[in-house]
This record gives C-alpha cells, sequence and structure tokens, in this order.
C-alpha cells in the first residue's frame, strides 16, 4: 500500500513539474514583450551591487502553551542590522539584545478554536512589527526585510462576530504606522516570502498578457499552476519579473480593503530568482510612487539588486542573510519555554497543567 502511494505522489510531482518546465518553454517567446501597464518588459535582468548601508531583518518564533484554564504564548522577536562597506560586512547590531528572553503572553479567555490561532497570529504579528518600527527608528537602516508577506493574510482575520476583532483592525492601523515610519526615515521596506503559494502573475499572464498578445496558449492550463512553480522553470538566476500590484480588486480583497486607500494601492510584487538551484523569491514593496511607472521601474531595480546581492550566497537556499541570522535569533529552545511553565507551576501549582499531563501512571 506505501509502495503504490509512494510511486503515485512521486508520478504527481514528475508530472506536473514536466508540465511546469514545457510550459515555460512555450511561454519563452513572450519574455521580452511588454508588461501589462507598465514600463518593463515581462522579465528583466538583476544585477549585484556592492552595498555602502545598513540593512535590517526582523523575525520572530513563538510557542503556544495550552494550560488547564489559560492559554500560554511565547514569542520572540530579533532584529539584525548588518552594515556594509564596498560590499563587506563589516558591522553587526542586534535589536533587542541578541540574548533577549520571550515575551509570555496569556491568550484571551473564551475563544474558539479558530480565533486561538488568529489570536496568536496577531500577538506575534504586533510583536514583530512593533519591533521593525524600533529598529527603524534605532538604527536608521536603509532596507529592513521581513520574513513574508508585508501585509496580514486572509487566515489573520477573524470573522464579523469574533471576540478579537479589535486586535485585528489594531493590526491594520498597526501595519500602516510601520509604512509611515518607514518612508518617515527613509528606509525601504522589503517582504521575501520563503514558500510562496501565489497566484497572481499566472492570474495576469492568462487575463492581460496571453490575450492581448493573441497566443494560442490555452490559458485553462495555468489553472493549477503556483508563480513559484511555473517561475522556477521560467526564470534563470539574475532575472525577475516585472512588478505588479498585490492585487487589482482592492474593495473585494480580504485584508487590502480593511486599508486606506494610499497603502493598499502602495504594495506591491515580484519574483527574482537568485540562484538556478533554488527556487525564485517572492518579494514584496511598498511604494506610494507606484502610479508613475518609471518611478515603480525604478524602485524595483533598486529592491532585486539588494535582494539578489545578499540572497545568492549558497546555491542550493537563496534567502537574504540578515533574515536567516534574524530567523536563527529568534528561535525559542525548550529550555526558555520550560522556565517560564517552571515558574507558573510554581507560582499555582499542579492545578494549571493539562489532566492528561498529571496521571500518576503510565
Amino acid at each position: 500500500m506505501f509502495n503504490e502511494f509512494f510511486n503515485n505522489a512521486v508520478l504527481a510531482i514528475n508530472t506536473r513539474q514536466s508540465f511546469n518546465e514545457k510550459l515555460s518553454t512555450i511561454l519563452a517567446p513572450l519574455k521580452g514583450l511588454s508588461a501589462p501597464s507598465s514600463e518593463e518588459n515581462i522579465l528583466a535582468s538583476v544585477s549585484k551591487t556592492k552595498l555602502n548601508c545598513s540593512v535590517a531583518g526582523v523575525d520572530s518564533g513563538f510557542v503556544s502553551k495550552k494550560l488547564s484554564f489559560i492559554d500560554l504564548v511565547l514569542i520572540k522577536t530579533a532584529g539584525a542590522i548588518f552594515t556594509y562597506k564596498n560590499g563587506d560586512l563589516v558591522e553587526s547590531n542586534y535589536h533587542p539584545s541578541p540574548f533577549s528572553f520571550p515575551q509570555p503572553v496569556l491568550l484571551k479567555l473564551g475563544l474558539e478554536k479558530d480565533e486561538e490561532a488568529q489570536s496568536i497570529s496577531l500577538i506575534r504579528l504586533e510583536q514583530e512589527v512593533n519591533c521593525s518600527i524600533e529598529t527603524i527608528k534605532k538604527f536608521k537602516p536603509k532596507y529592513l526585510f521581513i520574513d513574508g508577506s508585508i501585509v496580514p493574510q486572509y487566515q489573520d482575520k477573524p470573522r464579523q462576530e469574533s471576540g478579537i476583532n479589535e486586535e485585528y483592525h489594531s493590526i491594520v492601523s498597526l501595519f500602516e504606522k510601520f509604512y509611515k515610519v518607514a518612508i518617515e526615515n527613509n528606509c525601504t521596506l522589503i517582504a521575501c516570502v520563503e514558500d510562496s503559494r501565489g497566484t497572481r502573475f499566472r492570474q495576469i499572464l492568462q487575463d492581460q498578457i496571453l490575450p492581448v498578445h493573441k497566443s494560442k496558449i490555452d490559458t485553462s492550463l495555468l489553472n493549477s499552476t503556483f508563480d513559484a512553480s511555473l517561475l522556477d522553470f521560467y526564470l534563470h538566476e539574475g532575472e525577475r519579473t516585472f512588478a505588479f500590484p498585490y492585487t487589482d480588486k482592492i474593495d473585494s480583497h480580504a485584508i487590502l480593503k480593511d486599508y486606506k486607500k494610499e497603502w493598499a494601492e502602495s504594495v506591491f510584487v515580484f519574483y527574482v530568482k537568485c540562484s538556478d538551484f533554488d527556487k525564485p523569491l517572492r518579494v514584496e514593496f511598498i511604494c506610494t510612487g507606484g502610479k508613475n511607472k518609471l518611478e515603480l521601474k525604478d524602485k524595483v531595480n533598486e529592491i532585486a539588486q539588494v535582494v539578489y546581492s545578499l540572497s545568492s550566497l549558497h546555491k542550493e537556499y537563496s534567502f537574504p542573510s540578515v533574515l536567516i541570522e534574524a530567523d536563527l535569533r529568534a528561535g525559542l529552545s525548550e529550555q526558555e519555554v520550560n522556565v517560564v511553565y517552571q515558574r507558573l507551576i510554581d507560582k499555582l501549582e499542579t492545578k494549571i497543567r493539562m489532566r492528561r499531563t498529571n496521571r500518576p501512571f503510565g
């Protein structure tokens, strides 16, 4: 039974990869054509740059633990700040301290199961964005990298009657403050999504590129294709897509419809391939002058060069080095979790333990 399952799984994956490879070959003639509503071609070359500035990366880690009457969440945020001179790393700093202890947070009582997961995510986002704002104000980096999307995700949004709606809207306001602080401090925000399952590029290809260029390709063939899997074959190292808006339907987008218009229209995306041996990176950024096509082109060229330069240190894992460092610093150890848990046990005795962890027999 297991052999049959594994054989079928391998066959399905190989078939999909073969399809994406063939599709990329068919689409290759479109590479040099103009992108819709843009001053760019569909694909563009990217060169590396020698950095002479500070670059920051912020990430967070968390562990949640169910207790008898309450749910405990431990969150650790970490900001890494790298200073470069002529492309060489000359100094590194951290915010908060590289040996800071995670922050314990108690979840709101009486939450449903879906609300618990959303509440944890919203708390983590709040800690991470606040750490990013503090890092910008204290260290004045030219670029600040975020691990993940530059906007909250639809699964973070609670249902209408939820008891954590207020927390969600507070996070939206905090993100907007984050963008504003970055602009006021001449800091460019760059979000890198490590394992994206986005389909926005594929949709633009289907709806705006192939029909305009009167391609004979059956666009329905792309329906089950993710951007990253298609672009893995379509892009070569040192190539990127044109930049496109996060969504073309702000009023119906689950998250951006809750944004102020000026910010909802300022979120852009592109993909860049930093190594032939790794998948393309989805890169999101804020550009308030995005309606000016030349300004958007200049901005995406600048960002792509920085991402390419910082993400090509390992041929099989292309991700900005400053985010790798932040991720390592944000990891929680079992010892840190146990310290907080044990302190609670000492104060409240064993009644806070879940019954199943308190059995006197095996």
